[in-house]
């Protein structure tokens, strides 16, 4: 494929980064070129230093726990500062100049972080495929509505190619938390259905999830080739 990739990515808990990278190494083994990938995370946080702001707390935690824990799913709404603002869009211009720009995410609130709004916002007239992580990952259905929700934020002359999802691994606070719930109720059935999701989880993401977002993404890549 004579396509030129730049990458963009935002990893709460390093699940998301995982699938970056193993996304650029099959995509680059077929023939795609990535001319630069961006960090969202740390754009983001420099900007916040930059102001004297403390950044969001990197509590351990799920990517996109809290959305099913409450039963919904809604857009996050805190905003960004407005440097950090600044500094997604500076980073949205340069990766604007390859053909497609790939963006990574992990589920907050049942979209993306504040960061990864900003960015997708500032590719006016760019192909963009999605790709993220979330806690919960048996149903193809939620990461539809996931990415659907993702999407809106880009500009209405970007072209969204495709995008594809996989579960991720939880952090230990979100275990026993919801063990605190089974502990005050022991006839919670939602309590025990959020730890054994967790269980299930920490296996994600695994090669078949890479395998699953990379044949998406290359026949995406192939659409826009031919």
């Amino acid at each position: 494929m004579n396509i030129t990739c730049s990458m963009a990515v935002s990893s709460k808990s390093g699940n998301t980064k995982l699938v970056a990278d193993a996304l650029r190494r099959e995509l680059s083994g077929a023939g795609v070129r990535f001319a630069a990938t961006f960090d969202l995370d740390g754009a983001a946080a420099e900007s916040a230093h930059s102001e004297g702001v403390k950044g969001a707390e990197n509590v351990e935690g799920a990517e996109g726990d809290e959305a099913v824990e409450n039963g919904q799913s809604v857009n996050a709404a805190a905003s960004a500062p407005a440097e950090s603002t600044s500094s997604t869009s500076t980073i949205a211009t340069q990766a604007s100049e390859a053909d497609v720009v790939f963006v990574g995410f992990w589920c907050d609130k049942g979209s993306c972080s504040p960061a990864v709004q900003h960015f997708l916002q500032g590719l006016a007239g760019k192909r963009v495929f999605l790709f993220g992580t979330c806690g919960f990952g048996e149903s193809d259905e939620y990461f539809a509505q996931i990415l659907d929700r993702v999407r809106a934020y880009l500009p209405a002359d970007a072209q969204y190619i495709g995008g594809a999802m996989c579960q991720g691994k939880m952090g230990m606070g979100v275990k026993r938390r919801y063990e605190g719930m089974l502990e005050k109720d022991p006839e919670n059935a939602q309590a025990r259905m959020l730890i054994d999701n967790w269980n299930k989880a920490q296996s994600h993401p695994n090669e078949d999830d890479v395998s699953r977002i990379a044949a998406a993404a290359k026949e995406a890549l192939e659409g826009i080739s031919e």
